[in-house]
């Protein structure tokens, strides 16, 4: 396989890591053996269960002299009101809002904070599509939401901080320094790789993860599986993909059966006759909601983070993703995401859906028009309105 895309891969080490008790195991494992400072930054913190067992996980850091900086979206994390955050300062967690320039009457204009990364002492990061909460981490009677995130050790994790600071700090000046140097001992669950931070802002002018995506579909040779939530890609990339197909690269989509946002999903299925035409196979899962945001392709480059295939992320989100190549651990996803389509999965053919109704075809292609021009809406009052505050 070719070159993905421009920039220096470094080394690290990493780990593929699954939605549910697996993530927030290593998460509070990850806390509990902080010793200088924890930044989090999620699209959504939600106070239930799941939520309430971290904030007490970073209580116990505070008190041990641990700093602790969190970084929350303003409309996915409401219930995180100002008095719950002054609470929260006043036990020296560190909890502040990415707020939109304008709202009014639940209308949010501005980009959203959407990436999910969690840095531990410049030593440890997750990066991913987890939030904070307990749909993604399973309940009694409720399995998890489909998800991922990676894990990773080694000096890209210096840069992850350095990132989270610019953005708590509006500072997008290169050479922050470090806090301290470590030497990181690998796990034996880990895997050598090199990898590269890809980041999404359009305010910043950084349209990275795009462009990864791009540039992986256009050099893949054999085949790409791709697990994606509220998947509607653009002209430019239909195009791409269906380039793809022609020269004879086998693509698998994993979509999500069950619906959180039904525009969304009917969006998305109005793009499904497309798809079937050009031979991209489909499948939906069933046992929970997917919302998971990894491609793989040729089991040797993947890209994983909180990067929707959709104009949204393009232009309205802060998204980061890390791009992976390494042969054992795209393979190996890969060979996972298999299993998962034989064992959790609903093929959709084409002859399957010629024989949906008429009213289903109209509701799928309302959909895909209202979500349509609402991101051309949101696109306009993102460019009247750049920038963002923090509080």
């Amino acid at each position: 396989m070719k070159n993905i895309s421009p920039g220096k891969l470094i080394p690290a080490q990493a780990q593929i890591i699954h939605s549910g008790e697996e993530y927030f195991s290593l998460l509070i494992s990850l806390i509990e053996k902080a010793h200088h400072e924890i930044l989090i930054h999620v699209y959504i913190f939600d106070l239930d269960e799941t939520g309430n067992e971290i904030l007490a996980q970073l209580r116990k850091a505070v008190a041990r002299g641990v700093t602790v900086s969190v970084l929350v979206d303003a409309y996915g994390s409401g219930g995180m009101d100002k008095h719950t955050i002054e609470n929260l300062k006043e036990e020296k967690i560190f909890i502040r809002r990415f707020e939109p320039l304008v709202k009014g009457f639940k209308l949010q204009v501005g980009r959203r904070l959407h990436h999910k990364v969690i840095v531990i002492d410049e030593q440890y990061s997750l990066v991913g599509g987890i939030n904070i909460s307990n749909r993604y981490r399973g309940a009694e009677g409720e399995i998890a939401w489909l998800d991922y995130a990676i894990y990773l050790e080694g000096t890209i994790c210096r840069q992850l901080a350095s990132i989270c600071r610019q953005i708590e700090m509006k500072s997008f000046q290169k050479g922050k320094k470090s806090i301290s140097e470590f030497v990181n001992q690998k796990a034996t669950n880990e895997t050598d790789v090199l990898a590269k931070v890809r980041q999404t802002d359009w305010v910043r002018r950084k349209n990275q993860i795009r462009n990864s995506y791009k540039q992986a579909i256009k050099n893949s040779e054999k085949n790409i599986v791709l697990v994606a939530a509220y998947f509607m890609p653009g002209v430019t990339l239909r195009r791409i993909i269906k380039s793809a197909t022609r020269r004879g690269v086998e693509i698998k989509i994993v979509l999500s059966e069950k619906a959180d946002v039904p525009f969304a999903k009917g969006a998305t299925e109005y793009l499904y006759a497309w798809m079937l035409r050009n031979k991209i196979r489909l499948f939906e899962y069933k046992p929970s909601v997917v919302h998971a945001k990894v491609m793989a392709v040729d089991s040797e480059w993947m890209t994983i983070g909180s990067y929707n295939v959709n104009y949204l992320s393009d232009y309205s989100s802060i998204e980061m993703n890390i791009d992976v190549q390494s042969k054992e651990l795209a393979g190996k996803f890969q060979n996972e995401i298999e299993e998962v389509i034989q064992r959790d999965c609903h093929e959709i053919t084409l002859s399957e859906y010629a024989h949906t109704s008429y009213l289903h075809r109209f509701s799928s292609w309302f959909s895909y028009q209202f979500v349509r021009i609402n991101f051309s809406l949101l696109f306009f009052f993102q460019r009247k309105s750049k920038l963002n505050r923090i509080e």
